[in-house]
């Protein structure tokens, strides 16, 4: 689908006929914003059940894909909602220079991100030398390019768009950042030594992310 040339309206009439197959008309609008609201609230149930039934339990990817499913239904609700009503859209002219071009990667940033942080802390060995960077990477992937994404969008909360777009802006920005507040922490205050229960040997541990760096020889 090609968007040379079109209005930011039209494009979003386009993705509206395209993905969900809904008119520009405010009813039909309504309607489809309704059924995925009700959608996001299946998934935020579905979503953890299914992995509890396949692994036991939830985990962090479980609770991650929740809340990516429930984020995304509720934005296109909003979106498609909003959509129609020219009364709430920003009043300020994209200038397209490179401000906007990062912020056109916002929302990606605010979903992959952590998904790729989490990735590269299970992936990466944590140890007493290389924890630092590996949770410094993930911090930074969650949380900085969320925020660093956000803040040229900023000049477009304007006027009545602002009653959706900031609460939309703050609150998917503080989604993203949430998942790696305890990181944040360790990274904050640095591993603690205590004792392993079962050998009596000491190890170093990450204390807000209960992960080991090894036993202490």
């Amino acid at each position: 689908m090609s968007t040379q040339g079109k209005t930011p309206q039209e494009i979003s009439d386009n993705i509206a006929r395209s993905f969900f197959g809904v008119e520009p008309d405010p009813a039909a609008r309504k309607t489809a914003a309704i059924h995925l609201l009700i959608e996001a609230a299946c998934c935020a149930v579905l979503v953890p059940a299914l992995f509890y039934m396949k692994f036991g339990e939830v985990g962090d990817l479980g609770w991650g894909m929740t809340v990516f499913c429930v984020a995304y239904c509720i934005l296109a609700a909003v979106g498609l909602y909003f959509g129609v009503r020219p009364e709430y859209h920003t009043t300020v002219q994209l200038r397209g220079g490179w401000a906007d071009r990062v912020g056109a990667f916002w929302l990606v940033s605010c979903a992959f991100g952590p998904f790729f942080g989490w990735v590269l802390t299970s992936i990466a060995p944590l140890t007493a030398t290389s924890w630092r960077w590996v949770y410094g990477l993930r911090f930074f992937l969650a949380a900085g390019l969320p925020i660093i994404t956000a803040l040229p969008i900023l000049r477009y909360v304007r006027g009545k768009a602002a009653r959706v777009a900031l609460p939309l802006l703050l609150g998917v920005t503080m989604l993203a950042i949430w998942s790696v507040v305890n990181v944040g922490r360790d990274l904050l205050n640095g591993p603690v030594v205590q004792q392993v229960r079962s050998t009596g040997q000491l190890e170093m541990v990450l204390k807000f992310t209960a992960q080991s760096l090894g036993v202490i020889r």
